[in-house]
C-alpha cells in the first residue's frame, strides 16, 4: 500500500505544514508517501507531477502509472492531530480486499446515520445507494474501485457528488471505522481557498 497525498501548485506551501504533523504524529509509518500534484516538486519529498490537469486527471494518471493495488488517500490540508496507531492502519488495510473496495478511517459526518452492521468488529457498512456513499475523506481504497469512482475532467468536489452516483451499482462494499483511526480536522486547513483561522491558530499552538 502507498499513501497518496493530493495537492496542487497553489497549495504547495502547505506541504511542510502537513509533513510536520504527519511525521510528528506517525513516527513509525511503514508506508511510502507520494504527493500527487501539478508541476512543482518539494525537495526531499516523493512527488508525482502530473501536469496542469484537472484533479481527477492527475489522480487517474498517477494510479495508472504504478503497480500498487491499495492506496490510502489524504489531502495536503488534512493536518494530523493525534498519534496514529499503525496496527489499526494495518488492520484497515487488511480489510480492503475482495469485495471491500473502501475503508474509511474517520467516521464522523452528517451521513453516518445510514451506517449498518458490517459483521466486522470495529466497522460499520455504508449503503451505496445513499448520497456521499464514498468521499475523499481519509480512506483506504482498492485501485479498481477508486478508478470506478473517478472520471476524467472533474474537480475533487464534483467527484465526491457525481462519483458516488457512479458506484450505486458497484459490486464493492464501503465500510467505516467506528472510531477514528487517523484523526484530523474534517474541514481541513483551507475553505474555499482561504485559511481557516481556527486551524492556523491550532498549528501555531501545537507546533
Amino acid at each position: 500500500m502507498k499513501i497518496v497525498v493530493f495537492s496542487c501548485d497553489t497549495y504547495s506551501w502547505l506541504i511542510p505544514i502537513f509533513l510536520h504533523f504527519y511525521e510528528k504524529n506517525w513516527p513509525d509509518n511503514p508506508y511510502q508517501t507520494v504527493f500527487v500534484t501539478e508541476t512543482e516538486k518539494t525537495k526531499g519529498v516523493a512527488t508525482f507531477c502530473a501536469g496542469k490537469l484537472e484533479w481527477t486527471d492527475r489522480m487517474i494518471k498517477y494510479l495508472n502509472s504504478c503497480d500498487d493495488e491499495t492506496f490510502l488517500l489524504l489531502s495536503v490540508d488534512y493536518i494530523i492531530e493525534k498519534k496514529v496507531d499503525t496496527d489499526r492502519i494495518k488492520r484497515a488495510e487488511s480489510l480492503c480486499r475482495n469485495n471491500i473496495g473502501c475503508v474509511r478511517l474517520y467516521p464522523h459526518d452528517n451521513w453516518s446515520c445510514f451506517l449498518f452492521d458490517a459483521n466486522i468488529k470495529g466497522f460499520k457498512e455504508y449503503p451505496l445507494n445513499k448520497r456521499y456513499c464514498v468521499s475523499l475523506q481519509a480512506s483506504i481504497w482498492q485501485k479498481e474501485f477508486l478508478l470506478e469512482f473517478l472520471k476524467k475532467g472533474e474537480t475533487c468536489w464534483k467527484t465526491e457528488s457525481l462519483g458516488s452516483r457512479r458506484i450505486y451499482n458497484s459490486n464493492y462494499r464501503v465500510i467505516w471505522a467506528d472510531t477514528a483511526i487517523l484523526s484530523y480536522r474534517l474541514r481541513g486547513y483551507m475553505k474555499r481557498g482561504k485559511v481557516i483561522e481556527e486551524m492556523a491558530t491550532w498549528v501555531k499552538e501545537n507546533w
